[in-house]
């Protein structure tokens, strides 16, 4: 069996799981990674074999515990690659997530403990999640957006900041923390975003906001 296959089906599995709270169903496996439906039954059922999955039919695909583990780890190596792509090489998000798409079914478990410790040990992604999951929990994936993400005259409430201890403080005595409201004012050509916290309008430049993470209000964001 193809390796890299397995492990993208499982990742996806998981994603799956995490996003609707319930069982992943064929069809949306088969929409994620772009096959046919009777290509995911095949490989369910190959997955099932191997103990990676359990099939209900007309309700879905459930990970084992010997799958979840699997899948978490195959999610972990996305993240840390993800976070070295950004960090350290200064790929944008977009193209860091086809990279590590591609690396992490050929990066080795040592070599990503070493690149986890060499970017000093990252609590989130540049998505914004956990890094560090905990494989019994399945929970649903958070519903927020980059700063940079959202338009004009938008708002949401802020609910992580990725950035290094020094430029968090700075922001947090301005007012920009994670459960305090933000509103986007004014987005300018030369990439600086302008924006309302607490009553004062602050000024953030793209490096920053789209490390600042926001559950929108509403759909026009």
């Amino acid at each position: 069996m193809n390796i890299d296959r397995l492990e993208e089906y499982l990742e996806t599995i998981l994603y799956l799981i995490k996003k609707n709270q319930s069982p992943a169903k064929t069809k949306q496996i088969a929409e994620e990674l772009n096959v046919s439906s009777p290509s995911v039954t095949e490989m369910i059922k190959k997955l099932h074999s191997m103990g990676f999955v359990e099939y209900r039919p007309y309700q879905g695909v459930e990970l084992t515990k010997k799958g979840a583990d699997e899948a978490v780890r195959i999610k972990r190596k996305h993240q840390v690659l993800e976070t070295f792509l950004t960090e350290v090489l200064n790929f944008d998000r977009r193209e860091a997530h086809r990279e590590a798409c591609e690396l992490e079914h050929a990066v080795s478990d040592s070599v990503l403990e070493r690149l986890y410790d060499f970017l000093g040990n990252p609590e989130y992604c540049p998505d914004g999640h956990p890094i560090n999951i905990d494989k019994s929990n399945l929970q649903r994936e958070e519903s927020f957006i980059p700063l940079d993400e959202m338009s004009e005259g938008s708002s949401g409430m802020i609910v992580r900041v990725t950035l290094p201890r020094e430029t968090k403080e700075r922001l947090t005595s301005l007012g920009i923390i994670t459960g305090e409201n933000i509103e986007v004012r004014r987005k300018q050509k030369q990439g600086c975003i302008s924006v309302i916290a607490v009553g004062s309008e602050i000024a953030l430049g793209r490096d920053v906001a789209k490390k600042i993470f926001i559950t929108p209000k509403g759909k026009n964001f």
